[in-house]
């Protein structure tokens, strides 16, 4: 659930990337360089940056998956 409201039924941060579609996308497209694009990380360790501040923010929309995902492994 977002802070914002914004009458889109969407979980998370979902709700927001679909509120403002262009800037929906400029924050998608941002997050995929940022997690995928050239770096000296590896894209593993970009994702286990990224759950470590999810979880520094509870963020529950972001967190959810991270057990399951590391059951899998």
């Amino acid at each position: 659930m977002t802070y914002i409201k914004t009458g889109i039924n969407k979980p998370g941060i979902i709700e927001l990337l679909f509120y403002k579609g262009a800037t929906g996308k400029a924050l998608s497209n941002l997050a995929q360089t940022l997690l995928l694009g050239p770096s000296g990380l590896s894209p593993g360790e970009r994702e286990l940056i990224a759950a470590y501040v999810s979880k520094l923010n509870a963020c529950e929309f972001c967190l959810t998956p991270i057990p399951l995902l590391c059951k899998c492994i």
